[in-house]
This record gives structure tokens, C-alpha cells and sequence, in this order.
């Protein structure tokens, strides 16, 4: 009887933190590494490196796994396996010579290793997701990958020779996000991705846990952003997705003044139902220039948005606000010839009432100028809708605010399952092993009787061994 080869899964990244999934599964000499992002940690706005020199900063801090083929061989310098040897404590860090990526999604958190990436890589992802990833790159948001990006459709199975994925699409607050089950030579493994339960599209976990239940998974990863200890509890009453939009029309609806709405733009979904209410209010949505290109090239290629009624509204609805030299993102802007008929700060102070402001948190400063000019009899309204900052209490957003009598309100429905729902989900699928990460308190995790393992970083598991283990 021929032998088995070796199954075996390597965990890096993302197993106390929100984001920054890293996991290596391995099956002889092939590997399949996910996700391909960074969690928040050592940088951020202010403390940044890029692309061009800072994957040595990611791996030395252990913000990116430390799998050497996975890098551009230029921008890796003289880091090699002595140094990620010492800086992950470990006598010996799996390597495989046949390697392939996988980005579920277009969140930093999830795909921000990207750029980095060598050029020769099979990087596997949803072809709506890559229609995000094109967009935020001609936005100026990133750079792009030399990486060999491979598209997949749900429910496509890619033959890797030794073992086999079946890509299944989940709902998130982003298009094309996608899980996977893995069909090991001896063990079969699940892999949620970021999903949650009160989107438009439900019924993809619905689908997701009957196949999981018709192949018997063994191994479970789940996220579990939302456990908390406030959360345990009581089952949250989460806004649905498709309410969100229609909060802002009403806000629209509510003063003659203007209505900044903040939405992250890699929700297109969601920014193609706030054009269709903001055409409903009888207003029109000035965007800066990064969020038109971005809107304009995503929303051309999604599949998910083929039809939709925002497509043709949009170049009508559309008004383009130049992006101010002082708030120019680190990448230039593709430059494109847009549908859309630009505007200026002084024609929107003439009639406030006409417009609503598509208001990024790097723009904020905007709000001094059109609420200083024009009328002010009517207040205007600040609609956060999961847009950063992701918290209500950001200091510095609600100062200018606060400075100029801007009704703030929150509506946020983000996208992550509650914990009551990661435990249904989980006990309907039945794994023989769970495994909680994505999360801050992954030990809170009620897995109604289904073993959980909670990896250390960098701890690499032989699959018999840890199905079997007792």
C-alpha cells in the first residue's frame, strides 16, 4: 500500500489578533499559504515602512510569515533563515519548494503582503476580489503584485497533485471573499474566512456548512473577530447590510445641510446601494478623486454588481471633488478620463442641501471648509458607516465635529459573525477539531463540545497527529 504524505499545518500569524491570518498547510512538497495580510501591531498611519524595503521589517516583527519563497528575492536583502530562525525562537521553520498563495479577501488584513510577493508565485483569490485589489491599486491606495494571480469562481475545485481546494464564497463585508476546504490525501480541511450572518448573501454559509457536512471536515478554522467577553451573553441584534444605505438616505432626508457619509470604498456593494439612495434623496454624491477611480474600475468588472441599477446612476449621481494636494495618498492616482462632471467646494457651499459628501477619515479636514462657507441655518450630518476610523470614539474625528456642530451618527454593520453564530455554525459542521483565531479572545469560544486547539505562533502540527490526539 503506497504511503501517505505528510499533511501538516504551520500557524504564524492572526491566532490572538484580529487579522493578520498566516497559516501555511503543506502536503509533501507543496504548500498552500493563507491569508497573505497584516494585522494592526508594530505599524500604522503614522509608523510605516514600504513595500520597496519594509518586508525585512515585516518579517523581523513577525507581521509576515516567515516562508522565504513566498518574497520578491530583491526586496528580501540579506534576510535569510538564520535570522527569521532566531526571531521565531524556533530550531526549524517549514519550507516547501512548490508554493502557492491565497488572498480571501481585499482587506489590509488580509492582502497587504501583496506587493511584496515574487513574481513567479501562484497567488489563488475570487475574481471579484481581484477586481478590488485592480481598483484600490488604480486608486493609488497600494501597489500592485508581480505575484501570478490565479482566479477562481465558488465552487471551482483546483487539483494541486497531492491534494485538492474547493473555493466556496461566504458573505463579508467585501465582494469575492472566500473560503475553501482542503481535500488532504487523509484528512479534509475548512477554512471559513471573515463571514458573517446578517449580509445580503446568508445563504452562502448556508451552502458552506452542507457541503463541510457532506465531505466530514476534520480540521475547522473559523474567525471569531466578535468574541468578547460583553458578548457571550446575548446574541447582538446586528443591523442588516442592506438597511445601512437606507440610514443614510433618511439622514439626507433630515436637513437642508450636507451629509458626509463615511463608507470603506472596498465595500462596493455598499457604496452601489448609497448611490442608489442618494439619487432617491434627490442629492448628488461628490466623491475625491481616489474613491471615483476606485468606484469606477471595481464597479466595471464585479460580477456581483453586473445589472445593477447604481452602474448607469452612478455617472449621473457621481460629482468629483480634486483630491487636495495635502491629503495625496503614497501612490499616484491612475489617471483616467471619468464619466463623472467634477466640482469644486465653492459650487457645494452655494446649495448644501443638494449634495452629500462621500468623506474618507484622511479628508476630514474638508468639513472646515464647506461648513464655514455658505449657509448655516441648517446643521449638516456625519453618517460613520464602517469606515475608518473603525470606532465611534475616534478623538480626533469627533473634534471637528464637534468644532462645527456636525450631528454625528453612527451605523455601523460590520463583517463578522456573532459568537452565538460561530458556535451554530460550527456545531452543525461537526469537525473533529476546531480551531478559533481572527480574534482577540479566542479561548471565550463556546464550540458546544468540539474539541478546540488555540496554536502558539509558529507551532507546526502532522494532521494525524492532531485529529487523532485525545
Amino acid at each position: 500500500m503506497m504511503k501517505l504524505q505528510e499533511e501538516r499545518l504551520t500557524f504564524y500569524g492572526g491566532l490572538t489578533t484580529i487579522g493578520g491570518v498566516h497559516i501555511m498547510y503543506s502536503c509533501g512538497d507543496t504548500g498552500f499559504v493563507f491569508d497573505l495580510g497584516m494585522a494592526r501591531g508594530f505599524f500604522n498611519g503614522d509608523t510605516r515602512v514600504e513595500p520597496d524595503h519594509g518586508i525585512g521589517s515585516y518579517l523581523l516583527t513577525r507581521m509576515a510569515p516567515p516562508i522565504l519563497g513566498l518574497y520578491d528575492p530583491m526586496l528580501l536583502g540579506d534576510i535569510g533563515e538564520a535570522e527569521l530562525l532566531q526571531v521565531w525562537g524556533k530550531p526549524y521553520l517549514p519550507q516547501v519548494a512548490n508554493l502557492h498563495g491565497f488572498v480571501s479577501h481585499i482587506h489590509q488584513d488580509h492582502m497587504a503582503l501583496l506587493p511584496s510577493l515574487r513574481s513567479s508565485l501562484p497567488v489563488w483569490m475570487h475574481r471579484d476580489a481581484y477586481a478590488v485589489y485592480e481598483a484600490i491599486v488604480a486608486a493609488g491606495e497600494y501597489e500592485g503584485t508581480h505575484a501570478d494571480i490565479r482566479l477562481v469562481e465558488d465552487g471551482q475545485i483546483v487539483d494541486f497533485g497531492t491534494f485538492r481546494i474547493e473555493f466556496i464564497e461566504v458573505d463579508h463585508d467585501s465582494p469575492g471573499v472566500t473560503g475553501f476546504i482542503i481535500h488532504g490525501p487523509g484528512h479534509t480541511i475548512a477554512f471559513t474566512a471573515d463571514w458573517r450572518r446578517h449580509g445580503r448573501n446568508a445563504y452562502r454559509l448556508d451552502s458552506f456548512i452542507e457541503r463541510c457536512r457532506s465531505v466530514e471536515v476534520d480540521v475547522l478554522i473559523t474567525e471569531g473577530t466578535r468574541l468578547r467577553p460583553d458578548t457571550l451573553f446575548r446574541k447582538p441584534k446586528d443591523r442588516l447590510e442592506i438597511d445601512v444605505a437606507v440610514e443614510c438616505r433618511r439622514a439626507m432626508e433630515e436637513t437642508q445641510g450636507l451629509v458626509y457619509v463615511n463608507i470603506l470604498a472596498r465595500n462596493v456593494e455598499r457604496v452601489a446601494d448609497l448611490i442608489i439612495r442618494t439619487q432617491e434623496a434627490g442629492r448628488q454624491l461628490v466623491m475625491d478623486e481616489s474613491t471615483a477611480v476606485l468606484w469606477h474600475i471595481a464597479s466595471a468588472k464585479l460580477a456581483v454588481l453586473s445589472g445593477h441599477p447604481a452602474l448607469e446612476a452612478g455617472n449621473t449621481v457621481i460629482r468629483v471633488l480634486p483630491t487636495p494636494l495635502w491629503s495625496k495618498g503614497p501612490h499616484p492616482i491612475q489617471e483616467l478620463e471619468l464619466p463623472f462632471a467634477p466640482i469644486t467646494t465653492s459650487e457645494i457651499v452655494v446649495d448644501k442641501s443638494s449634495y452629500a459628501v462621500y468623506l474618507t477619515y484622511s479628508h476630514t479636514a474638508l468639513i472646515a471648509e464647506l461648513e464655514a462657507r455658505g449657509s448655516q441655518d441648517t446643521g449638516s450630518i456625519y453618517v460613520h458607516a464602517d469606515g475608518n476610523p473603525l470606532s465611534p470614539n475616534d478623538e480626533t474625528l469627533l473634534k471637528w465635529l464637534n468644532e462645527f456642530g456636525v450631528q454625528y451618527r453612527y451605523c455601523s454593520t460590520g463583517g463578522h459573525a456573532a459568537p452565538q453564530e460561530i458556535t451554530e455554525l460550527t456545531a452543525a459542521i461537526a469537525p473533529q477539531v476546531v480551531i478559533p483565531l481572527h480574534s482577540s479572545h479566542p479561548t471565550l469560544f463556546d464550540s458546544k463540545g468540539v474539541r478546540k486547539v488555540f496554536p502558539a505562533p509558529g507551532e507546526s502540527f502532522e494532521l494525524g497527529e492532531l485529529v487523532d490526539r485525545k
